[in-house]
């Protein structure tokens, strides 16, 4: 009977395996997609048991630009160099060029008053850039804010729902831009689909005034969440001063391997969202395992770099490990 059941229990590993490799709960924090099986199983009471997977692939999405901030989109493995927690990586399980993932973007518009001058364009080339940038495995939502969040349109493909939600967007109040950015990534982190690529794009000037959050908050939960932020800055580029806004989107954007772009006049509209297009188009995946990774939950710095001292590689900058 023991002979028997031993037998039994070795069929339905591997169909236990196979079935917790799909369980979308076990993908945690987001930045962790990928699942490497140390699969484990404890007999807990007679005839049952507890099956239990380490998630320790870590997937990185980046860019890489060179001096004159031209995308660079042929390069190889082998051009890079990288440290997880100051320590090469165990095993580099796969490296892909211009990733071709679905995308699911968050866009994020600041509708507080100091907008208003400028608010009717930015919904233009919102619009445009939607129109260029979705495939139909492509997903985008909508989110304003002021001294509220307000998610007018979620995750769709459909391009005329999108541009109702954009329109129906108006300009009063004051700013909540972290409860913007935990909102919009905690949004993002809630879709159970693995293996897409999730964006933010910030249109805002960075003044906040209104948020319960903090800035800490916003940039961990974009960290969370594995999503790089890319900011459509309205401040005016050719002013004398450095705002503290334009200090806040800056460090938001960095930190999660994004961009800041100069979106104060119409012109730079248009082009910022070129820009995000552009950058979206040429992204690498890189999934490795990590050198003495622990499920602990503490956050883990990544160091990426090119080989090349003319390229920057724009990614970010660490992750937070998942609780076993």
């Amino acid at each position: 009977m023991f002979a028997q059941a031993c037998r039994f229990f070795r069929f339905l590993l591997p169909v236990f395996t196979a079935f917790l490799s799909l369980c979308p709960a076990l993908a945690q924090s987001g930045e962790l997609a990928q699942q490497s099986h140390a699969l484990n199983a404890f007999e807990t009471a007679p005839g049952q048991y507890l099956f239990r997977t380490q998630v320790n692939e870590v997937n990185l999405l980046f860019t890489v630009v060179d001096h004159k901030g031209k995308f660079i989109s042929d390069l190889t493995l082998s051009d890079f160099h990288l440290l997880d927690d100051q320590l090469a990586p165990e095993r580099v399980q796969s490296f892909q060029q211009q990733s071709n993932l679905p995308l699911r973007v968050a866009l994020l518009i600041d509708v507080s008053g100091s907008v208003t001058a400028r608010f009717e364009y930015e919904q233009q080339a919102a619009n445009e850039f939607f129109k260029k940038i979705l495939r139909p495995q492509d997903k985008a939502m909508v989110i304003g804010f002021n001294q509220k969040v307000q998610l007018q349109q979620d995750l769709t493909n459909d391009l005329i729902s999108l541009h109702r939600a954009i329109k129906q967007l108006h300009v009063d109040g004051e700013t909540a831009l972290y409860d913007a950015v935990v909102f919009a990534a905690d949004r993002l982190s809630q879709q159970s689909e693995q293996n897409t690529r999730r964006v933010i794009i910030l249109i805002s000037d960075g003044e906040n005034n209104s948020s319960h959050a903090i800035m800490n908050d916003a940039e961990q939960a974009a960290v969370r969440a594995g999503t790089p932020i890319y900011v459509l800055s309205t401040n005016d580029a050719h002013a004398n001063h450095y705002t503290k806004g334009e200090a806040v989107m800056e460090l938001l954007s960095r930190s999660t391997g994004g961009e800041i772009l100069p979106a104060h006049e119409k012109s730079e509209v248009a082009g910022a969202f070129r820009q995000v297009e552009k950058a979206l188009r040429s992204q690498y995946l890189l999934s490795y395992k990590p050198a003495k990774f622990q499920a602990n939950g503490n956050y883990r710095s990544v160091a990426l770099t090119a080989l090349d001292p003319h390229l920057k590689v724009e990614c970010r900058h660490g992750y937070y490990a998942p609780r076993e």
